[in-house]
């Protein structure tokens, strides 16, 4: 049997990373473009990166943010000059979105920052067992569930 100050402690660790997340959110980045980038646009950028036809509705999903906080980054990105907005022939419904050649490269300053930032917690990662792997993936995701379980408590739909 656990110890019963292992959970609150593990619950303290985590509302520090959230603290700490939450204050990183605020602090821009340049990533090679000039631009001073937030990391909720970078993210926006590197979502789209990875993706070769995304829409806004996708985008949306895939960031677990609202269309309409999408739909605003998207707005600040083209004015940027990072991404463009663009219909695919046959459809004239759908917009679509895709990194600019000055999106690709922030894209690619940033997955190079991510590989030097991060580089001890992928090491560790590596070296994990597939039980481990699994364990991390299924705590992370009550985490991400019981966030989004809180948020939807007070209103605020994700989608």
């Amino acid at each position: 049997m656990q110890d019963k100050t292992q959970g609150t402690e593990i619950f303290a660790c985590w509302a520090r990373i959230m603290n700490r997340m939450a204050r990183s959110e605020s602090i821009p980045r340049e990533f090679g473009t000039g631009d001073l980038l937030f990391p909720s646009e970078i993210h926006t950028l590197c979502a789209i990166g990875t993706v070769q036809k995304i829409n806004i509705t996708t985008l949306a999903v895939r960031l677990g943010i609202t269309k309409g906080a999408v739909s605003r980054l998207a707005k600040k990105l083209v004015a940027k000059g990072l991404i463009e907005k663009y219909r695919q022939s046959g459809n004239e419904k759908e917009i679509l979105v895709r990194l600019t050649p000055r999106g690709q490269k922030a894209y690619h300053a940033h997955e190079k920052y991510h590989k030097t930032a991060f580089a001890r917690v992928i090491r560790e990662v590596k070296g994990m067992d597939s039980d481990q792997t699994a364990f991390l993936l299924r705590f992370l995701k009550l985490v991400e569930d019981t966030t989004e379980q809180c948020i939807q408590e007070k209103g605020s739909p994700v989608h």
